[in-house]
């Protein structure tokens, strides 16, 4: 079931629930309702907090070679076609030009020939780290940049 559907419905069943038990405990119905809005609102507050972390601890992406760009700042190009099982994602800085290729745990950078050099990867603590490997020829590109 999607959750955009079902999180209403819960909300829903929380303030009735509220309802119910402010009528068993002789409270008022107002009260009821805020109470079981509250409860039903804590998880979603919850999530809320704890994306923020995550997204603080670690970006989607890491901040641009030129340093200027971080990671809500990129241009959004799409999935880059070529790649049959594997979606790479591609985007670009506005301030420098420069193109990355992201999947997963790895950000590539696309020179202007195709060829993909390893940039960044996710560390065993989950933070972003420059990536040493040597090049990977087989991960290249058939076009050119944009």
């Amino acid at each position: 079931m999607n959750l955009n559907k079902l999180y209403p419905f819960f909300l829903i069943v929380c303030i009735g629930v509220g309802l119910i038990v402010s009528k068993l405990l002789d409270e008022s119905v107002i009260s009821g309702a805020s109470y079981g809005l509250l409860v039903g609102l804590i998880p979603l507050i919850v999530l809320g907090v704890a994306y923020a972390a995550i997204m603080f601890w670690r970006p989607d992406l890491p901040t641009c070679r030129c340093g200027q760009t971080k990671y809500g700042e990129y241009e959004y190009i799409g999935p880059m076609k070529g790649f049959a099982e594997d979606t790479w994602y591609e985007n670009r800085c506005p301030k420098c030009e420069r193109h990355y290729k992201s999947k997963g745990i790895v950000v590539m950078e696309c020179q202007a020939d195709g060829t993909l050099i390893p940039y960044m990867r996710v560390s065993k603590w989950g933070r972003w780290q420059l990536d040493n490997a040597e090049l990977d020829t087989a991960v290249v590109s058939d076009r050119p940049r944009h």
